[in-house]
């Protein structure tokens, strides 16, 4: 590992803004012009901190506005009729929680921190005010919403595919999120657990042990506790791809 060597020149602190933000190209403000990016600064709440297993927000609340996360990872996490817990979806930096409250006004999922959080957050009594006078920011924000349903319908599709595909494309989509965010597609630390993902795949979570051992074995991947590294991710994408046209045979 390089060291990185610190200068002691001194520099004068500029706090995190809309404006100065490395993750504006994932936010909200992408797609705003600079007038509207220093009115939604006006209203936005930084340096929000969840330690981890500790809730953003809770299912049944009212809407709390938008969340966005500047570092750590997050999960949504629903009760079926039984009280049994169910991961909808993991969040990583630059993404958005909170749309599952915007149709009824109360939350639907839990989000809780899966390490310690810093997020921004957007109330709601603030967004049609800011909407009002930032035009592009309805459409934007209708356009996220967009996103999460197709992320939705992908997931019902994922659920009809074998464990093993699901698995791949698990690591894969992590992958290619992380590429997406400027981070590094290749060696990431998983926050989540094997009886999350599990949950969220909809398989046992030693189902998912004995499948990152096989890729392990299959040298596709290296895995030391919860630090990963894609060793041949095209192979990797042709396993699950491969795997699923011989299970029809």
């Amino acid at each position: 590992m390089s060291n990185l060597n610190v200068s002691k020149v001194s520099t004068i602190y500029q706090p995190v803004t809309c404006e100065n933000c490395n993750l504006d190209n994932l936010c909200i403000p992408k797609g705003l012009d600079r007038q509207e990016i220093g009115a939604l600064a006006l209203l936005v709440s930084r340096d929000n901190i969840r330690q981890k297993g500790e809730a953003i927000y809770h299912s049944g609340s009212p809407f709390r506005g938008m969340v966005a996360l500047r570092s750590g990872s997050a999960k949504l996490v629903s009760l079926d009729q039984n009280g049994n817990e169910l991961v909808v979806a993991f969040m990583l930096p630059g993404e958005i929680i909170g749309f599952d409250g915007v149709a009824t006004q109360l939350h639907t999922c839990s989000a809780v921190a899966l390490e310690t959080v810093n997020y921004c957050h957007l109330p709601a009594h603030k967004i049609e005010q800011l909407t009002i006078n930032t035009p592009n920011l309805s459409h934007l924000l209708l356009q996220r919403s967009c996103n999460e349903l197709d992320s939705q319908v992908q997931m019902i599709l994922l659920s009809r595919r074998s464990a093993e595909e699901r698995v791949a494309s698990f690591i894969l989509n992590i992958s290619e999120r992380l590429r997406v965010r400027g981070y590094s597609e290749l060696e990431f630390r998983l926050s989540m657990s094997r009886e999350e993902i599990g949950n969220h795949l909809g398989i046992a979570h030693e189902t998912v042990s004995r499948i990152i051992h096989l890729f392990q074995s299959r040298k596709l991947i290296e895995v030391k506790s919860k630090q990963f590294k894609i060793i041949d991710k095209k192979e990797l994408f042709n396993f699950y791809t491969t795997y699923s046209l011989n299970s029809l045979k």
